[in-house]
């Protein structure tokens, strides 16, 4: 698989990082990634859209004094995102994804099934889905989406022997922190193989050092594939 997640939709201009814009969005496409990770959080009237959480989302589009307010999908849309970046919205994040057949989305922030299946239902093979209990994960899974299990649940190494002797669903995929111990990890994959996306890196040392080797994907906000060149 490819082994780059364009970070938070990724970068249009390297100053401007964690945007989860349109322009972003649709950028990482352009420059040839295949693994672009989404924000989502939930507008005050119920709708999913990319954002990491409110109050960062209003910091960066110069309303700060919202504070940690949820906006209303109206209001969301109105936004600018750093005085130029426009807000995206699920619905054209899916149509953009049914575009482009080649892009999967890779989201960390919800994990319900009854949520991701209202919107990603026709795309499932294409979605993949940071989740926070083995519960979610093992729905994920069997509902035909790639679930990815958390380094956020306490204990990670107890968990995975009790899923070894269980059996009842394979853990094959956990997403980790660039800060976990990596000694760990291969403590861990000795027991039981599975795929690790990383997040996040721009060093190409580190990437040289262990894509391929202890991870299989990592998130990065500076990686252009089209070139193999960091754009800052």
């Amino acid at each position: 698989m490819p082994n780059y997640i364009a970070h938070a939709c990724g970068v249009v201009e390297p100053d401007y990082t964690y945007s989860n814009s349109k322009e972003a969005f649709l950028t990482s496409i352009e420059r040839g990634y295949e693994f672009i990770e989404v924000d989502l959080d939930t507008t005050r009237d119920g709708i999913l859209v990319a954002s990491h959480d409110w109050e960062s989302f209003n910091i960066n589009a110069n309303q700060a004094e919202l504070q940690d307010s949820m906006l209303s999908l109206e209001e969301f849309k109105n936004s600018v995102i750093y005085g130029k970046y426009t807000p995206i919205t699920i619905e054209e994040i899916v149509d953009t994804l049914l575009k482009y057949p080649n892009v999967a989305i890779v989201t960390d922030k919800i994990s319900d099934i009854t949520i991701i299946d209202k919107y990603f239902s026709e795309i499932k093979d294409r979605v993949y889905v940071e989740s926070f209990s083995i519960e979610d994960y093992t729905q994920l899974r069997n509902a035909g989406y790639h679930a990815m299990y958390s380094n956020q649940i306490v204990d990670l190494f107890p968990v995975i022997i009790e899923n070894l002797v269980d059996g009842n669903t394979r853990i094959d995929f956990i997403v980790n922190s660039t800060n976990d111990d990596f000694q760990e990890i291969n403590r861990i994959k000795c027991l039981m193989p599975f795929k690790i996306a990383m997040f996040s890196s721009n060093s190409a040392d580190f990437i040289n050092e262990h894509l391929g080797i202890d991870i299989d994907l990592i998130y990065t906000d500076y990686y252009n594939p089209s070139d193999s060149s960091f754009i800052k």
